[in-house]
C-alpha cells in the first residue's frame, strides 16, 4: 500500500511540474550564466525606435521588441526593419490591462495582432508575449499557452515609460547597471530620448562587467 501511495504521489508531482512548465512566465534567464537579454516595449516614437535599432546594429546586440498595436499598423517600414534585424513579439493590439478583457476579447486581440504582423511583413510574429503593464492572470496564461506563446516579463526595469517625464541619462544608466545581474531580462521603453542616448554606453559598460547580450530564443 505504501509503495502504491508513493507511486501515485510521484505521478501527481510529475503532472504538476509539467503543467507548471507549460504555463511558465519567464522573468529571468539562468542565474549561473553571464548572458543577459535586452527587450524594448511599446514603440510610440518612430525616431527613438529607429535610433535604437541603429545602435543595436552598430553594437551587434540582439533584442526583442514588444510593440503595441497602434504603432505597429502606423509604421510598416519600421516594423519590417525590426523583423529583419531583431525579434518582434506580441504586445496586444489594444495595449490594455488584459485581465479586464474577456477570454474571447483577448483571443481576438492576439489573433488580430498576428494577422496585422503577417500583412505588414509577410512573416508570422515570433510567439513571444509580454503583457501590457505586466498584468496577467491564469485564464489569459492558458490561452497564450494554447496558442503557442512563451510569456516574458523582466527583472530589470525603471521609470522610463512616461515620455514627458524623462529623468535623464544618469538616472537610466545608474538603474541599468545597478539592477542587471546574471540572466537578467532588461526592460526598456522606446519613449524617452534618454534611453536612446544611454543605450550605447550601457551596452559598453555591461560588456565591461563581463555580460554577454543574447537572444530570448535561448530561454525557450
Amino acid at each position: 500500500m505504501k509503495k502504491l501511495w508513493l507511486l501515485i504521489l510521484s505521478l501527481f508531482c510529475c503532472l504538476s511540474v509539467s503543467a507548471s512548465a507549460a504555463g511558465e512566465i519567464i522573468y529571468q534567464g539562468d542565474v549561473n550564466s553571464n548572458h543577459i537579454y535586452l527587450t524594448f516595449d511599446d514603440g510610440h516614437s518612430y525616431k527613438n525606435t529607429r535610433d535604437i535599432l541603429d545602435i543595436l546594429k552598430e553594437k551587434n546586440v540582439p533584442a526583442t521588441f514588444f510593440i503595441e498595436g497602434d504603432f505597429l499598423v502606423q509604421n510598416p517600414i519600421l516594423i519590417n526593419r525590426i523583423v529583419n534585424e531583431q525579434t518582434l513579439g506580441n504586445h496586444t493590439m489594444c495595449h490594455k490591462d488584459i485581465t479586464r478583457l474577456t477570454n474571447q476579447q483577448f483571443r481576438e486581440d492576439i489573433e488580430k495582432y498576428e494577422k496585422a504582423v503577417y500583412e505588414i511583413t509577410g512573416k508570422p510574429v515570433t510567439k513571444y508575449f509580454r503583457p501590457p503593464m505586466g498584468k496577467i492572470n491564469k485564464n489569459k496564461q492558458a490561452i497564450l499557452n494554447e496558442l503557442g506563446y512563451t510569456i516574458f516579463k523582466w527583472d530589470v526595469c525603471y521609470y522610463d515609460y512616461v515620455y514627458y517625464d524623462d529623468r535623464g541619462v544618469d538616472y537610466a544608466l545608474s538603474n541599468i547597471l545597478k539592477q542587471t545581474k546574471n540572466g537578467s531580462i532588461i526592460l526598456m521603453h522606446t519613449l524617452t530620448k534618454s534611453n536612446v542616448k544611454v543605450l550605447g554606453t550601457a551596452i559598453d559598460k555591461l560588456r565591461e562587467k563581463g555580460f554577454v547580450f543574447s537572444s530570448l530564443d535561448e530561454l525557450v
